[in-house]
């Protein structure tokens, strides 16, 4: 346990007539691109964007905000972790399916704290063939995992997406403008916006 654990969605409880519900920073963008939003483990995720079989083709975009993000003292693994990047001889960052996270987070306190930071940061995928090609396009980072600067964000993690494609994990305030920036650098590839059902689930 930390000072910091009332950042934890988690401490979010229904109570009453309070029922809370999280949505990514980029959930406005997605709504103005007439995005379908299913509610799955309290957040409202974007399952599918009109538009998104083309984009697949080359390089398609997901919001994928709603996996738990974890900041780990020690080096960690697991089959059920979605990405693990060690940030520094300090800190480790850990992603992980959202319903997930509190057992993640109580097997990693074994090891040194835990700080929850999924409502901090925002994660994007770049999935397909053409995936590469845009992250030439947004940084000088071509090794994954990575972390550095992304679109003139300094404080950015690229983490190998399990079936391919790269995660763009970054403080959650940048949301919106690295959202623009990606799919603009996209559109001339043929890529955009895609749901997170188009692929093939949350991770």
């Amino acid at each position: 346990m930390t000072v910091l654990d009332f950042l934890s969605p988690s401490a979010a409880v229904a109570n009453g007539s309070f029922r809370p519900l999280a949505r990514s920073s980029m959930d406005r963008r997605q709504r103005d691109l007439g995005a379908t939003f299913v509610e799955r483990d309290g957040w409202l995720v974007p399952v599918a964007i009109p538009g998104e079989s083309d984009h697949l083709g080359t390089v398609g975009i997901a919001d994928l905000s709603h996996l738990g993000k974890l900041e780990a003292a020690t080096p960690v693994e697991g089959a059920d972790l979605v990405a693990v990047h060690r940030i520094s001889p300090r800190r480790t960052l850990v992603l992980c399916e959202g319903p997930q996270t509190g057992a993640v987070r109580e097997r990693l306190a074994e090891g040194g704290p835990v700080l929850d930071v999924t409502a901090a940061l925002g994660v994007l995928a770049l999935v397909g063939p053409s995936t590469e090609t845009l992250v030439r396009r947004l940084t000088h980072l071509h090794e994954v995992p990575s972390s550095g600067e992304v679109a003139h964000v300094n404080t950015v993690h690229l983490l190998p997406r399990p079936g391919g494609g790269v995660l763009l994990a970054f403080p959650q305030e940048f949301g919106d403008y690295l959202w623009e920036v990606v799919v603009d650098r996209a559109q001339p590839l043929g890529g955009g916006p895609v749901g997170v059902d188009a692929i093939g689930g949350a991770s």
